[in-house]
């Protein structure tokens, strides 16, 4: 066998064509070897390379999304901008007074530059420019954006001062039941919507002394706190219920709540059947004082129910209730639709006290009051209280002076078969609206006016865009927990603060590790290919080899 063997390579070697066919077929097996591990081995390093290149663009996109926040941040800081830290503590008094009767003088727009006039009147100590660390040494909560202030509303209780203008636009407000300390700071929150009654009931009753469970609506449901030096611009609740309730723009109902120092400009209207209901600029029902506010408002109370009679009362500041109201300014404008019984006035709807069991002497002296209530009372029992400083006196057990209503207007319809809206009828309404721009020492909004009537108001509120080059990290943010940034408006110096989410930062080790098992997994790809491609590069040249052997050099073989 091994004789054999050897002669058959003998002959095989003999032949110059045999030796060239086993020449070029070892090379091509060469080449087919070299082509099956170099080549994916390349291809190995070129995708590697690839996803180091896909990988940069991941991270690279992940760092534009980033900006884009900022970029949005920046746009939308005229929710979350510190506009009041360097409103003035002292305003010239005549100046004050002059913006003020400006403000008057328009019935549907309140002037920016009368905003927390301190008055000679004031016994109040005006807290303004409170940063951080003043705040925290205080003992106050701060609280910098809206995301902050909704957190806070989970609390019925605690110390909290706002450090920015708030645009609460996109938040569904719900009514915030406390009985803490609210410091405004001079600051302003813009555009609150509210459309749902609390989730928690106060015990109410009307002139008869019946009681009634009451929801409540405002910024604040039940207050039982103190607010100062706050201001609520563009507000705007509206309330369909079938409930008793009662509704203000700060507050629905108050109990030994004090209040001072307080810009109100906004939008109350209540459509509902219930026999007992209230709509206050300021306060819905309650008890407390007010003290050196502005206020600035549009009442509706829509009466639903034709055929059962309601108790309802309306009013600039207090719907019912017995409030000690002191040195306010009401510019109201108020349309009451009623079945039943109206109370309503310029400052308060009906004076009662409040819990009935009260004994103390109130306090309504020093208010200023101008505009309209137009209204009907569809009742053959008529009372019609409608009155420019108090609808219905229950108790007389208060002193009043200095209170000037003489430019109240009282405006009784006397037919009922159209609800009364500013806008006149609502099917046919037609309205115009002028976008004021905002400015570095001016908000923005929106001025709507109905042709029908002249009726106008400002709404969607905007401040400046401002302009921050560094940001100052306040909050960390988790994984549980939004985080706080800071920054200084390069145009006008004030603070301004942007809530910023949690994001797991990948580092280069990490980025390092899932490069090498990508490279990994490409490799054993390689490999499990190279395991079946050469047994077919092995075929490949066998018949490369016989092909060769029995054409080209076979022929080469015959003629010599």
């Amino acid at each position: 066998m091994i004789k054999k063997f050897k002669s058959a390579m003998k002959r095989i070697f003999k032949s110059k064509a045999n030796l060239l066919a086993v020449g070029v077929t070892m090379l091509v097996l060469l080449v087919a070897l070299g082509a099956t591990y170099a080549v994916p081995y390349a291809v190995e390093k070129a995708l590697y390379r690839k996803e180091n290149l896909a990988t940069d663009e991941v991270l690279d996109k992940t760092y534009q999304e980033k900006e884009a926040k900022h970029l949005e941040g920046l746009e939308r800081l005229d929710r979350n901008t510190c506009r009041g830290s360097n409103r003035r503590k002292i305003i010239d008094l005549k100046k004050c007074q002059g913006e003020r009767q400006k403000a008057n003088a328009q019935s549907s727009t309140t002037s920016a530059n009368a905003f927390f006039c301190d008055y000679e009147t004031s016994n109040n100590e005006i807290i303004t420019n409170v940063d951080e660390n003043e705040a925290l040494a205080n003992g106050y909560q701060p609280i910098r954006t809206v995301k902050e202030l909704v957190e806070a509303s989970s609390h019925t209780d605690g110390k909290y001062i706002l450090l920015a203008d708030l645009d609460m636009s996109e938040v569904d407000w719900q009514p915030w039941d406390f009985a803490g300390t609210f410091e405004g700071n001079g600051h302003v929150i813009y555009n609150l919507k509210v459309t749902s009654l609390s989730s928690t009931t106060t015990v109410t009753y009307d002139g008869n002394y019946k009681t009634y469970d009451t929801y409540s609506a405002g910024f604040f449901g039940k207050l039982s706190g103190s607010v100062s030096n706050l201001g609520l611009i563009g507000a705007n609740v509206t309330i369909k219920s079938e409930n008793y309730a009662m509704l203000g723009i700060l507050a629905g109902i108050t109990e030994n709540a004090q209040i001072d120092n307080c810009e109100i400009y906004g939008y109350v209207e209540l459509e509902t059947s219930a026999v007992m209901n209230g709509v206050g600029g300021l306060v819905g029902y309650g008890n407390g004082s007010a003290n050196n506010c502005r206020i600035n408002v549009t009442l509706v109370s829509v009466d639903t129910d034709k055929e059962v009679k309601d108790e309802n009362f309306l009013g600039g500041v207090l719907s019912a209730g017995y409030l000690d109201i002191d040195n306010c300014t009401v510019i109201i404008d108020g349309y009451d639709s009623d079945h039943g019984y109206v109370h309503s006035g310029g400052l308060v709807g009906m004076y009662i006290l409040y819990p009935r069991t009260t004994i103390y002497e109130g306090s309504i002296t020093g208010n200023s009051i101008t505009g309209t209530i137009s209204f009907f009372e569809d009742n053959t029992d008529r009372r019609a209280y409608c009155k420019g400083l108090i609808g219905e006196v229950m108790n007389w057990t208060f002193a009043a002076a200095t209170n000037y209503y003489q430019d109240f207007v009282r405006n009784e319809i006397f037919e009922y078969d159209t609800n009364l809206y500013p806008e006149g009828d609502r099917s046919t309404a037609v309205k115009t609206e002028e976008i004021i721009e905002p400015s570095p020492i001016s908000v923005g909004y929106t001025k709507v006016t109905y042709t029908a009537t002249g009726y106008s108001f400002n709404t969607d509120y905007t401040l400046y865009e401002v302009n921050v080059d560094e940001w100052e990290v306040l909050v960390e943010a988790t994984s549980e927990h939004s985080g706080i940034k800071k920054g200084v408006d390069t145009v006008n110096q004030r603070n301004v603060y942007i809530d910023y989410d949690y994001e797991e930062e990948v580092s280069a080790e990490d980025t390092s590790l899932s490069n090498e098992e990508n490279a990994s997994t490409i490799t054993e790809a390689v490999k499990s290919h190279a395991d079946f491609i050469l047994p077919v590069v092995a075929v490949i040249v066998v018949i490369i080899l016989l092909v060769l052997r029995f054409t080209v050099f076979s022929k080469k073989t015959k003629k010599k």
